[in-house]
């Protein structure tokens, strides 16, 4: 698997994408977007079902210590990791890393004084919709690059051009289908 070779196993991911790589990510947000990396539910497939959520447990560990709100339960960061992993598998990792940057300079809400999950699942459905500008963006952007190079591809040419482009189409296929009716009768009067 691709991501075994790129992260090695288990563990070895745990240290290579943990919390503090969360800011070099954020230096390039349409890279987390757009870059080859990683789902959620990708990160099940190569490690085990329940290896997004345990990702997920050190992001929200480090988000609670982060905030100086009183400790969230094990069992409150278990079940909201297992919530995230299953209702936003699709999300990639990088994309998880921006939120939770985002989530620590104050752009998706706060905690007052302990570390709420529902405010958490809150701000990343607020998260998901700033990402789906950002996908709506990018394609419009993909769009009007593919319509420029067509355009420079095929430029657009004068009525006169264009009539003469006709004049010369319709002449090479007078041509050849006289060529061909000329073929044809020559075929009938050898045999």
């Amino acid at each position: 698997m691709l991501l075994l070779r790129k992260y090695g196993d288990r563990n070895g991911f745990l240290e290579k994408v943990n919390p503090d790589v969360q800011t070099a990510f954020a230096r390039h947000p349409e890279s987390c977007y757009f870059g080859d990396y990683p789902t959620l539910s990708e990160l099940n497939n190569a490690y085990g079902r329940t290896m997004a959520s345990q990702w997920l447990v050190a992001q929200l560990t480090n988000l609670s210590e982060f905030s100086g709100a009183r400790d969230v339960t094990a069992h409150q960061l278990e079940e909201l990791s297992r919530i995230v992993a299953q209702e936003y598998h699709w999300l990639k990792i990088t994309e998880m890393l921006l939120f939770f940057y985002k989530f620590k300079t104050g752009c998706y809400g706060r905690f007052y004084g302990s570390v709420d999950p529902l405010v958490i699942t809150t701000a990343l459905r607020e998260f998901v919709g700033d990402r789906n500008t950002a996908y709506a963006r990018h394609e419009q952007e993909e769009r009007e690059r593919i319509e420029e190079e067509e355009r420079k591809a095929h430029p657009p040419v004068s009525r006169e051009e264009w009539l003469r482009m006709k004049e010369r189409e319709a002449a090479q296929i007078a041509q050849h289908t006289e060529q061909t009716a000329e073929t044809q009768i020559r075929q009938v009067l050898t045999t």
